[in-house]
């Protein structure tokens, strides 16, 4: 025998103290370890130990000493003991006993196992045998564990009913009613009430929503499937299931169809799941707005409620479809169409929002009227597209909005989209409203007015060109979107969609054709102006020179200066003639080219030499035009041109025409400074760049999306014809042709580039 100094006697109790903090989670094994943890369980209880054991537990605590001892010491110390269990006629010897070493007893149909949680400690075991000890157990001190362990109890413990209740049940056959919300429900919850209702009844009949479905198919199709196998199970089971079938479903429903259960398709279920036999109903309730699956379920065995939902269910059941019909369609992925009428307002701003949310390729819309747009903006509808558009960025999303545009609403049409819109999708004229608006950053939702009072009372959506509904608008100053809704119809039919959506993009073109023709119609107006401008000018210094010139006598150096005068405004007369012309080529197709080859840096050395000759005459002598001869370049892919060595083939006339307009557009925006003229080889595509720089102001960022159309112009004294004509005619050689602004370092403008490309012959 050692014995220990009192020093050591210490350090003996620290270390046990330190293992016995330890936390851990173990699996024992055997009869005797399994009882020895329970044992040690028992004695480390302080206060409380809530246990839950299935129906032969109570014979195995009553019959074996350990346990038994265990239970009483711990309400000898003054602990409590809370116990759920399943009082059965079997077990109900034991049960009494059991009432006499605990706190308070329970009972909760269809236990499986154990759990007991006390104050620090949880334990688990497995399936019990009749008056045998544990041979399995599962423990840990892990906090995390210990609070799971004691959510699950105290879940059990609400939805358990007073063992004196039950007893009195088995021994005397009161029959009890009660109503309740069983709180909480776990998978074990669900599991338990499932197999409570169903397995004594002879006569189930089930309502299940899509989504009710989804969440009790696992239990529901492994009980059913049990019970329909194991003959022994009430085999005269009449078992009814309403459900709508569709493509997530229609597998499971087949299953279902061979275990010989009645199944009927029904579209009129929402959103209710509920399960009914002769004894027992269980209703389940999910918590609005949420995702997960039902919090709770309301179960009654109240005759009232019982035959409330009975007469529910056989309505509906009496409106419901053969499956077979249903699944052979969904099978040969067809739907069976429909069109049903919905006079509900709320339902149908519901059923909106779930087609809406569940498009997969396109969302068409058509609101009747601006005060429609304004009453989906409150209610959120608008909001909730733009979230879509951003998630599912492949979605085509047009939404038109008809109305009648005059200056009483043109302010305010201009005010709610600022409001609604981040940004423009067109630059719009200040005295003009703009027909297209899009969010910023979403490409996939266009909101486009249609300058019309066609569809005054009703409108569309169509979704995917699958599914299609048909809203009828009260004309009421209201913007109470449900009182605005009248009748409204609904249907899958693709035929129907289809049709819709032809309307939809004969609206939606007449649309674009409108803005089309009101953007050339303002465009024509201000080219008009100019060429009025442009003609007038020249046409009064001929008139007016040519006057002069006709009375001057002598003075040979005047009449050159007039002279010269007079020559210039004949060009600008001829320039616009030849402008006008060369527009009426293109836009008829009439444009011939003379194609030769010739040598392209010979042709800029030319026209630069030339417009440097003539800059004087512009006033432009602190400006300089200068080509860029070959040097080095560190860009693979283009490298400066070897003089004589490349050549192309192309109508030399037109390229001419092309390199002074924009030497022309490159002048008149640079007033000091130099204008680089560059021709570059791009190797991969075999192409020749020319490219004109200049340190002029930049391009307006509003013009330089269409500077190449026509009469677009930033310039007082421009047509806006050409660059137009530049575009077509190097478009016509096969080429492109782009403008950019040009930044320093520090992101500042330094000017433009105007560049076009043509195919290189060598």
């Amino acid at each position: 025998m050692v014995f220990l100094t009192s020093g050591e006697h210490d350090k003996k109790a620290l270390s046990h103290q330190r293992l016995h903090l330890h936390k851990n989670t173990q699996i024992l094994y055997g009869a005797e370890n399994a009882v020895g943890k329970g044992v040690e369980f028992m004695k480390n209880t302080r206060t409380k130990m809530d246990i839950t054991f299935d129906d032969r537990a109570p014979s195995i605590v009553i019959k074996i000493p350990q346990y038994y001892n265990g239970y009483r010491d711990i309400l000898s110390r003054g602990g409590k003991i809370r116990c759920i269990t399943i009082i059965t006629r079997d077990n109900l010897e034991y049960c009494e006993e059991l009432i006499k070493i605990v706190s308070e007893l329970r009972h909760l149909d269809s236990l499986k196992g154990g759990i007991a949680v006390n104050d620090s400690e949880y334990m688990a075991t497995t399936v019990l045998k009749e008056a045998q000890p544990l041979t399995e157990v599962i423990y840990s001190n892990v906090d995390e564990v210990v609070e799971q362990g004691q959510f699950v109890f105290d879940t059990l413990w609400k939805n358990a009913i007073p063992a004196q209740r039950r007893i009195r049940e088995i021994k005397e056959g009161i029959k009890f009613y009660e109503t309740k919300l069983i709180e909480g429900s776990t998978d074990m919850v669900i599991e338990n009430v499932i197999t409570k209702i169903l397995t004594p009844a002879s006569d189930i009949s089930i309502c299940t929503s899509i989504e009710g479905f989804k969440y009790s198919k696992n239990y529901l199709t492994k009980f059913l499937t049990s019970s329909l196998q194991r003959k022994n199970i009430v085999p005269h089971k009449k078992i009814r299931i309403l459900a709508e079938i569709n493509r997530d479903n229609f597998e499971l429903i087949k299953k279902l169809l061979k275990l010989g259960i009645e199944i009927k398709h029904s579209k009129e279920i929402l959103s209710i799941n509920y399960m009914i036999t002769d004894c027992d109903l269980a209703v389940a309730i999910k918590r609005t707005g949420m995702d997960d699956p039902t919090d709770s379920i309301l179960y009654s065995n109240d005759p009232s409620y019982l035959n409330h939902f009975s007469k529910v269910f056989t309505e509906l059941w009496k409106n419901g479809k053969d499956p077979d019909r249903i699944i052979k369609s969904l099978e040969n992925e067809t739907e069976l169409s429909f069109i049903e009428t919905i006079e509900d307002p709320e339902e149908l701003v519901n059923l909106m929002r779930t087609l809406i949310s569940c498009a997969e390729t396109e969302i068409l819309g058509i609101l009747p009227s601006f005060n429609s747009f304004l009453r989906q903006v409150d209610i959120g509808m608008i909001e909730l597209i733009k979230t879509i558009a951003s998630n599912k960025p492949d979605l085509n999303i047009r939404i038109l909005i008809a109305e009648e545009i005059d200056d009483r609403i043109r302010k305010q049409i201009r005010m709610i989209f600022d409001q609604v819109c981040d940004q423009i999708s067109e630059s719009a004229n200040l005295n003009d409203i703009q027909l297209e608006y899009q969010f910023n950053g979403i490409e996939n939702f266009r909101l486009k007015l249609l300058d019309s009072r066609l569809l005054t009372e009703i409108g569309f959506l169509i979704v995917d060109k699958k599914k299609s509904l048909l809203i009828e608008s009260r004309n009421i100053s209201s913007m109470d979107l449900i009182q605005s809704i009248g009748l409204s119809s609904y249907s899958n039919s693709i035929r129907i969609s289809k049709s819709y959506a032809s309307i939809f993009e004969a609206l939606w073109n007449q649309a674009e054709l409108f803005d089309k023709l009101k953007l050339q119609d303002r465009l024509q107006k201000e080219f008009i102006n100019i060429a009025a401008h442009e003609l007038r000018n020249p046409i009064q210094s001929l008139l007016g020179f040519s006057d002069i010139l006709m009375n001057m006598k002598g003075n040979i150096e005047a009449c050159n200066k007039f002279i010269i005068t007079i020559n210039q405004s004949t060009k600008r007369l001829a320039r616009l003639v030849d402008k006008v012309l060369n527009v009426t080529q293109l836009e008829n197709e009439l444009l011939i080219l003379n194609k030769e080859t010739f040598n392209l840096e010979q042709l800029i050395i030319d026209i630069v030499k030339e417009y440097n000759n003539n800059l004087h005459f512009l006033n432009k002598d602190q400006l300089e035009i200068e080509y860029m001869p070959q040097k080095d370049c560190d860009d693979k892919k283009t490298t400066f041109c070897k003089s004589g060595l490349f050549t192309v083939y192309a109508d030399k006339v037109r390229i001419i025409q092309v390199i002074m307009n924009m030497l022309e557009n490159a002048v008149e925006f640079t007033k000091v400074g130099k204008i680089h003229v560059n021709i570059l080889n791009t190797l991969d595509s075999n192409e020749l760049l020319l490219s004109i720089s200049d340190s002029g102001c930049g391009i307006d960022s509003d013009v330089l999306p269409k500077l190449f159309s026509k009469f677009v112009s930033t310039s007082k004294k421009g047509t806006g014809l050409g660059l137009y004509i530049s575009r077509k005619i190097i478009e016509a050689h096969g080429g492109k042709i782009w403008a950019e602004n040009c930044f320093d370092a520090n992101n500042k403008m330094t000017g433009s580039k105007f560049t076009f490309s043509l195919p290189s012959r060598k």
